[in-house]
């Protein structure tokens, strides 16, 4: 008799166990919904800026302004330092919530790097790309952990083409990208590049891209981090006009650090391009400020 209770007790036990869980509602506290991308009407909300910026390609007063003004171009260019901020820190949100809030129309980026393992594998220019909705092209660099490293240009006009160029380098190999950009039926080229450390391997390559530049079809837009002060560009100078006017505006340092602290990133125009105004923006969302014109297509 004791083995048949016994048994019963064995056969009995589990149930007895489970039962008060599978009637025990469901605890909204332990239940974490993963987050959906949704429009908010808070202006301070982040989730906010985010929902915009996988939205419409552009609004239909954007679309308003860029007709009313379709001869004039904003310019960007800037070195994202892999989407790493001052602080250390992989934000590339803040990237594209600075650019996004400068309206730039197109954008010279440096230092971006696909899939590599120190930044945790993300594909950064198609990730600004969605978030800003705009084309873009991309140049390799460098291999890099298992990933690239390189240039790019993102555009709120088509991108009917882009070829990437090998620069004469040292140690670290350098290119130069260009895409062709079709700005409501007039057509120019975008260049982006990010120059070597050493001044005669600078040298080489300023020499390069007055070669490429001086083959050019349309007018044209070089921008990037030339990794030099001004007073060692002639040879860029000679071919190409600075959108920074007056000495204020050649003075604003665009990397600060401190132990270096100068004016190393540029966008220069080709002849029939009018510069109408230049701006850098301090941010800490990179090592580099990005630098910002807006220009005039004669």
């Amino acid at each position: 008799m004791r083995k048949v209770l016994v048994i019963i007790l064995i056969l009995l036990l589990p149930s007895a166990l489970i039962y008060p869980y599978m009637i025990r509602p469901l605890s909204l506290r332990a239940y974490k919904p993963k987050k959906v991308l949704a429009v908010n009407n808070s202006s301070s909300s982040r989730s906010s800026a985010a929902a915009s910026r996988g939205g419409m390609l552009r609004t239909s007063e954007a679309v308003k302004k860029a007709d009313a003004n379709s001869n004039i171009i904003k310019a960007m260019t800037y070195n994202i330092h892999r989407g790493i901020n001052k602080s250390g820190k992989l934000n590339l949100e803040d990237i594209s919530d600075l650019i996004m809030a400068s309206e730039a129309d197109i954008i010279a980026l440096q230092e971006v790097e696909r899939h590599s393992i120190r930044t945790r594998f993300k594909d950064q220019i198609e990730i600004l790309s969605k978030n800003l909705s705009m084309h873009y092209a991309y140049g390799k660099s460098i291999n890099i952990l298992n990933g690239q490293y390189g240039n790019a240009i993102l555009s709120r006009y088509p991108i009917e083409e882009y070829k990437v160029f090998e620069l004469p380098y040292e140690k670290e190999r350098r290119t130069l990208i260009r895409a062709l950009i079709n700005v409501n039926g007039y057509k120019l080229y975008a260049y982006s590049t990010h120059l070597g450390l050493n001044a005669s391997e600078r040298e080489r390559q300023f020499e390069a891209i007055k070669r490429i530049i001086e083959d050019s079809e349309f007018d044209h837009i070089l921008m990037g981090d030339f990794n030099s002060s001004a007073d060692k560009l002639t040879s860029i100078y000679d071919i190409l006009t600075d959108t920074a006017k007056n000495p204020e505006e050649a003075e604003v340092y665009t990397f600060e650090s401190e132990k270096y602290s100068e004016r190393i990133d540029y966008i220069f125009l080709s002849s029939n391009l009018l510069p109408l105004s230049y701006r850098v923006i301090k941010s800490d969302a990179s090592d580099h400020y990005p630098v910002i014109a807006e220009i005039q297509a004669n």
